[in-house]
């Protein structure tokens, strides 16, 4: 119950919004238009029929009757508030045709006039489309209770209550509010299943795609890598006459071929599901001396330093920078075989940076480029916002550099 006096009480609620702020024009003004016209018609129309039945009373009641107006504007902004404002405006009428001894007074509509039957309804039935039932029933019941207190407290009256009239309205409104409010949650549930249901189908259609390219993804480099790592296999045991280091070779490609295959199926597993936390964690910087021992084992010289207070960065920013060292030792090896090679990772409080050089190599034509390197590395710089350079330097070595924010 208190959630409700509360309510009830609180002058400064707003009314719910039940529309987008795309709202047309003509809506907006077409419901200022209304309440517009009912306002006036509450104050000219409720002015006129009190100057006509109690002209002796019109100074006190015209000001009423306008203000009976006020509510019906107010509710717009301030819904419990002008529900408040309709009930105490339409008193001072209550009060002077109940005590006066007018005989026009024993004609005139009593306890409440027409304008403030009308505004009174008009706000009550509008804060209702709004408020919780137990405030409007609780705003029912108080109407109801002013109409009984007018009968008991002012006895004698001939004309009937109309109060007790209005509750009656006021009963059958709050009905047709009810049913209303409860098809406008109809339909708000029914938008929502199907927003729903929309976004089940896009994410099933998303998930059938990235299965359909994970299963090309390992029909096509699956065989092959396996092929590879077969031959690799089979090598020292065709050649009988193969030297140790030919053969540490062999078993080189064969240890990264099937490198390449977990981790590709590690992705494809991805592919597949949303959610995979079965599969591996992806590369971080503290791998990177597997990767510079598979990259001395393929024919590079390289030299590597770290400087700075080596320490945990976030995950994505690990997994980028390793990723981008990668990309650009795969680049040498593939467009600048048995170069020279400088690998240099810089700790810094806010950012880490990156610089992979190599000096010129003789390309090797019999691989094909795919010609996506570069732009591979700058896609996975600007996730962080950060700026791949890359190009050859004045003494003809080649640089890639990066700089990310650890922050």
């Amino acid at each position: 119950m208190a959630p409700t006096v509360r309510t009830l009480l609180d002058l400064s609620i707003r009314p719910e919004r039940t529309v987008g702020r795309d709202r047309p024009a003509l809506m907006r003004g077409l419901r200022i238009i209304g309440v517009s016209v009912l306002a006036f018609y509450t104050a000219a129309v409720g002015a006129g029929v009190l100057a006509d039945t109690l002209p002796r009373s019109l100074p006190v009641l015209g000001v009423a009757a306008v203000a009976q107006a006020i509510p019906v504007v107010l509710v717009i902004h301030r819904p419990v508030a002008a529900w408040w404002l309709s009930l105490v405006t339409a008193l001072p009428y209550l009060i002077v045709v109940g005590l006066s001894a007018d005989p026009a007074a024993g004609a005139a509509l009593w306890p409440w006039s027409a304008a403030g039957i009308v505004a009174h309804l008009f706000v009550g039935l509008l804060v209702a489309y709004q408020a919780p039932p137990p405030v409007y029933l609780a705003q029912w019941l108080i109407t109801t209770v002013v109409a009984v207190a007018a009968e008991v407290l002012l006895p004698g009256r001939e004309q009937i209550n109309n109060g007790l009239v209005l509750s009656g309205l006021y009963a059958a409104g709050l009905a047709g509010v009810a049913l209303a409010r409860w098809l406008r949650d109809v339909r708000r549930e029914l938008r929502h299943q199907v927003g729903l249901t929309e976004q089940e189908r896009v994410r099933r259609t998303a998930l059938e795609e990235r299965t359909r390219i994970a299963r090309e993804l390992h029909d096509v480099v699956a065989h092959h890598m396996s092929v590879i790592a077969v031959q690799a296999e089979a090598a020292p045991y065709r050649l009988t006459d193969l030297d140790p280091a030919a053969a540490e070779g062999f078993a080189a490609i064969r240890q990264n071929a099937l490198a390449a295959m977990t981790e590709m199926r590690q992705i494809l597993g991805m592919l597949r599901s949303e959610h995979s936390p079965e599969y591996a964690p992806q590369p971080a910087l503290s791998d990177l001396d597997q990767l510079f021992a598979n990259c001395r084992s393929a024919g590079l010289t390289l030299t590597t330093g770290v400087r700075g207070e080596v320490r945990p960065l976030p995950e994505q920013v690990e997994l980028i920078a390793y990723r981008v060292i990668q990309e650009a030792l795969s680049n040498v090896v593939r467009h600048a075989p048995g170069a020279d090679v400088e690998v240099d990772v810089s700790y810094h409080r806010r950012a880490l940076d990156l610089r992979v050089s190599n000096s010129p190599g003789r390309p090797d034509r019999s691989l094909p480029a795919a010609g996506h390197g570069l732009t591979g590395m700058r896609e996975r710089a600007a996730v962080l916002g950060a700026h791949l350079r890359a190009g050859p330097r004045a003494d003809g070595w080649y640089e890639v550099t990066m700089s990310l924010a650890v922050a």
